[in-house]
């Protein structure tokens, strides 16, 4: 069979387009197989992602709460002391204040230097059982026992009194009924003494506004005053805020302190309501 030049050029070009289309065909192949496994790959991939973070989600709620029943053994623990401190050593304190009475008055009238030596004394026991005192309520708050509002409206009251700052507090409805947690109520009014501590030694304010609020699953306390800020205050803030801050947050809440030159201090606090470990 004779092939002419034309019929071969175009037998030659039909091989030609065929092996591209083959070639083409086979490269497509080969892709689908790589996305195949690249797909494959960030299934795994997405699989062990979801593993980490549930594991570390499992991780920080049991930190959460191993932390909550911390506070909870240390909350018991200052009651505990509070309680041997007032029935022990306040209590030989108390004696001791009745048996100096008594010297006092079975020597009327004798030398007047054991007269002066003994009003001494008693001056000076005047002032242990009033530091004894001021130990063990910030061992054991006694004014929590009436409720968070009460204690914290107290609190302000005295502030106000001792310092001459102005004060307002308010608290919001949700955030008042909110579950009875013993050892939350404590951390909170603590934290609360310890900024008001720091406005009367640092701030130079006037006045300083205090609230309580709900969100969600979170209580948050705010406390701001209208002093001189941080910036101008120096490293002299208070050594109690840095352990608190540590405290929220291995309980799973947020602190922040922020501040302006001349537009005082702002301190946020949020808590979460409850702690709870999910069944496995």
């Amino acid at each position: 069979m004779h092939i002419t030049p034309t019929a071969l050029l175009a037998l030659i070009w039909m091989l030609l387009i065929g092996w591209g289309f083959y070639a083409l065909l086979q490269r497509h192949l080969r892709l689908d197989d790589q996305l195949a496994d690249t797909e494959a790959q960030l299934r795994i991939e997405r699989h062990a992602r979801a593993v980490a973070e549930l594991a570390l989600a499992n991780a920080h709620l049991s930190l959460c709460q191993a932390s909550k029943q911390q506070d909870s053994v240390r909350e018991s623990e200052r009651q505990r002391i509070a309680r041997d401190i007032h029935d022990d050593l306040g209590q030989n304190l108390l004696a001791l204040k009745i048996d100096l009475q008594l010297l006092h008055v079975s020597t009327t009238g004798a030398h007047p230097q054991i007269a002066k030596k003994l009003d001494g004394m008693m001056g000076n026991l005047d002032n242990t059982i009033k530091s004894l005192r001021a130990i063990i309520y910030d061992l054991r708050p006694v004014v929590l026992e009436a409720g968070f509002q009460s204690a914290m409206e107290w609190q302000l009251s005295e502030f106000t009194r001792m310092h001459g700052i102005r004060h307002a507090f308010t608290a919001d409805p949700d955030a008042l009924h909110a579950p009875e947690d013993v050892e939350r109520d404590a951390m909170l009014y603590r934290i609360a003494q310890e900024a008001l501590s720091n406005v009367a030694r640092h701030a130079h304010a006037t006045e300083v506004d205090i609230k309580l609020q709900r969100f969600g699953n979170m209580l948050t306390l705010r406390v701001q005053d209208n002093g001189v800020g941080m910036v101008e205050l120096g490293n002299g803030r208070g050594c109690g805020l840095p352990g608190m801050r540590e405290r929220v947050r291995a309980i799973g809440g947020c602190f922040a302190i922020d501040s302006l030159p001349g537009s005082g201090v702002v301190l946020s606090v949020s808590i979460p309501l409850t702690v709870a470990i999910p069944a496995h």
